[in-house]
């Protein structure tokens, strides 16, 4: 898909779900259950659909590579996230900066670009970079975006993180088997799940639609809350780039490094500061950099598609 194409695409699909809150054709709870519906048992789905392909080698072996690159790119966002929380003095600004430098919208917009742009095999490698980013993500909200001194909850000993054995985890897996070993499911079965696997790139950007709807958009237009989409939708993709020309990476592989880096803040922020920050100001900032981000990726993203096939 050229970049042109994309970017009306994700303009018009983010429009339409933002006009489905504005115009109430859905309820307030609808973003809520169609989160769940999408992560439990669409998302999976599509995860799976992705690993049904004939075995490769090549893909396997990229598949690991995937794997180091991502723990790689987890430690560098990581201490880059740090640097610039100690340079902004520890504020709730600095904490909603450092974790919308390690953490993107992986999910809700990451899928559709990748399907978009690659295909099931960009999907397959996505979803594979993605594993050790879902293993952290939920349990990394609270300490990094609770203000300093403030008491965290106790883990029970027995309880399992999060991340680790949530569906779009557990999908991976068992596509990965699937895959390994060939096995090719009934046909009934299997046109099931590539069926409603497919619902999950048009959702996961109305669902992203519905939440911008939900804001006040004049109130989060403070020249202060760009500073963060910069660093996120350009200053970061433009650094991953840049690193994987350095290393020579091969272009599947840098592809997916690039474009998850050019994605979006996690819209998570905002849900996790509202939970963990008892201050306001920081509530509405963290909605402030989900807007604005996911707004501006529909103009971004295609040009770090187009500046990739230019570079490689």
């Amino acid at each position: 898909m050229t970049a042109g194409k994309l970017a009306i695409q994700l303009i018009l699909m983010l429009a339409a779900g933002f006009l489905a809150v504005r115009i109430r054709i859905v309820g307030d709870n609808f973003e809520k259950q169609l989160t769940s519906l999408i992560m439990k048992m669409i998302l999976p789905c599509m995860i799976v659909k992705s690993m049904m392909g004939a075995y490769s080698v090549e893909a396997l072996k990229n598949s690991g590579q995937l794997v180091l690159l991502a723990i790689a790119m987890l430690v560098i966002t990581f201490a880059l996230g740090q640097l610039v929380y100690r340079l902004m003095r520890k504020t709730s600004s600095a904490r909603i900066m450092r974790f919308s430098m390690i953490f993107t919208n992986f999910t809700f917009v990451g899928i559709p670009v990748m399907e978009a742009l690659y295909g099931d095999m960009g999907v397959f490698y996505f979803v594979i970079f993605v594993v050790p980013y879902r293993m952290v993500y939920y349990s990394s909200a609270q300490p990094m975006l609770s203000p300093p001194g403030h008491a965290l909850e106790k883990r029970s000993w027995n309880e399992k993180p999060k991340g680790w054995f949530s569906p779009p985890v557990v999908a991976v897996f068992v596509g990965l088997i699937l895959y390994l070993t060939q096995l090719r499911l009934p046909s009934p079965i299997s046109g099931a799940i590539q069926s409603i696997g497919s619902c999950a790139s048009p959702l996961g950007m109305l669902l992203c639609g519905m939440s911008l709807g939900r804001y006040e958009i004049k109130k989060l237009l403070r020249p202060r809350y760009f500073l963060l989409p910069l660093v996120r939708n350009l200053l970061l993709p433009a650094l991953m780039l840049g690193l994987t020309l350095l290393i020579g990476l091969e272009q599947e592989l840098a592809q997916i490094v690039v474009m998850f880096a050019a994605l979006p803040v996690a819209s998570l922020i905002a849900a996790f500061t509202i939970q963990y920050d008892p201050d306001r100001e920081a509530q509405f900032e963290a909605a402030a950099a989900v807007l604005l981000s996911t707004f501006f990726c529909a103009f971004t993203i295609p040009l770090w598609s187009a500046l990739l096939n230019l570079c490689f």
